[in-house]
């Protein structure tokens, strides 16, 4: 229990993080910034969505499963 809440501490912080870079991208002008907000963007929704939509991600495995066994 202990280390799924630490991953999602962690991912929530770096989608923070993230939202952060990309609105100083936007205010400053700075648009190449945006380049490194979309490769973190990605890992977030590659690696962390398990561990920030625990419940979510549980019913699209289960579903997956009972498609597959039909």
């Amino acid at each position: 229990m202990k280390k799924s809440s630490g991953k999602k501490i962690f991912w929530t912080c770096l989608s923070f993080l993230t939202f952060g870079l990309f609105s100083l991208a936007l205010i400053s002008k700075n648009y190449w910034l945006n380049i490194f907000v979309i490769v973190l963007g990605m890992l977030i929704n590659k690696k962390g969505s398990d561990a920030l939509f625990i419940k979510k991600s549980f019913i699209a495995k289960s579903d997956m499963r009972r498609k597959n066994n039909l």
